[in-house]
């Protein structure tokens, strides 16, 4: 399919978008829309009544998405199949993941430019979520590190790292880790040690290099030193963990999981912000994520100045508060030219 995958508000649904997710009040019931429908009046009526507020849904495509969805689900199976085989041999083959990286890299260095469309995959059930998570946070981590100016093998050695960073997860048991409820602090412990679990794949697979190594391991350290396993603070911590961290809590937070809904985009863009201010995640980092994506990232719904609802659909680097939006007659609308017009109210 073409088109752009956003986070919409049903009230700003408009006939014509293509619904990318199954809706269902009880599992005994028909579905209120199915995967692929075309969104229709009686539908958004239908979800608005049954009290749904938000549904992802394709939309027509204006800015190219520096990934297309259609890469990224080859990228996801060919994810699934690296964590299927270190289920089996508890080692991960360094050439695949490395050939995956390089998929990833060339494709953002190739389509990373002034306007920004980010798009990302939706999940139809949580273990199917940890293999589009890896390729997410091996997306937003490229995008980040190209943004700060890294170098294509400093970019190859990120991508690598984050796209594996949860590989460690294959040694926690499926019942705690894809628990559709709050995990018991016993749980939880055992969930955290899927860092260390992972640095040791990598061992075991003679990934040798220690920056490779330390995204995997340290992900979810924080910089005031709160995070987990080893207690690391900023000092301590290298770039890779820094960077894959902001990207790791990005994509958590919009993803539809068992256990809690979806953040909307600009609420996760606040909420990391917010983060970087009680230092928990790097501040020039966050503000170069920012740069990226904006202040209103792809998916958002806000009220324009002249009375009409709009959802955001790109970004122009250089304008975090001016997006590209479309309104309810399709029309697109870059906020960085057309200077008349300005967001006042975020919908979400």
């Amino acid at each position: 399919m073409n088109g752009q995958i956003v986070w919409k508000k049903v009230d700003s649904l408009v006939p014509g978008d293509t619904s990318m997710e199954t809706v269902r009040t009880r599992n005994d019931q028909p579905p209120l829309v199915h995967l692929g429908q075309v969104v229709t009046q009686e539908v958004i009526e239908t979800l608005k009544a049954n009290d749904v507020k938000y549904l992802w849904v394709q939309i027509s495509q204006i800015t190219p998405p520096v990934v297309n969805p259609q890469k990224i689900e080859k990228l996801k199976e060919e994810m699934k199949d690296i964590f299927q085989s270190a289920v089996e041999k508890m080692q991960v083959n360094k050439n695949e993941i490395r050939n995956l990286s390089s998929e990833i890299v060339n494709d953002i260095v190739k389509n990373y430019s002034d306007k920004i469309s980010l798009i990302f995959l939706i999940q139809q059930n949580d273990e199917e979520y940890t293999y589009i998570h890896e390729i997410h946070v091996g997306m937003i981590s490229v995008l980040i590190g190209v943004e700060i100016g890294m170098k294509i093998n400093d970019l190859s050695r990120l991508a690598f790292s984050s796209i594996i960073h949860d590989i460690g997860k294959i040694m926690v048991p499926k019942e705690v880790l894809y628990a559709p409820r709050k995990l018991t602090e016993k749980e939880f412990e055992m969930v955290k040690k899927h860092v260390e679990y992972g640095a040791k794949i990598c061992e075991k697979s003679n990934v040798e290099d220690p920056r490779i190594i330390s995204g995997v391991r340290d992900h979810h350290e924080k910089l005031d030193g709160t995070g987990y396993l080893r207690g690391l603070t900023k000092d301590q911590l290298g770039l890779e963990p820094r960077i894959i961290a902001i990207a790791d809590v990005y994509d958590a937070l919009i993803a539809n999981r068992s256990y809690k809904p979806s953040w909307s985009p600009y609420k996760v863009v606040s909420e990391l912000v917010k983060m970087a201010s009680f230092n928990k995640l790097d501040k020039e980092l966050v503000q170069a994520f920012v740069s990226v994506v904006g202040l209103y990232p792809v998916g958002t719904t806000v009220l324009l100045s002249n009375g009409e609802k709009a959802i955001v659909t790109g970004n122009t680097m250089g304008h975090k508060t001016r997006p590209i939006v479309r309104v309810a007659s399709g029309e697109y609308i870059d906020l960085a030219e057309e200077k008349k017009l300005s967001i006042v109210q975020v919908l979400d």
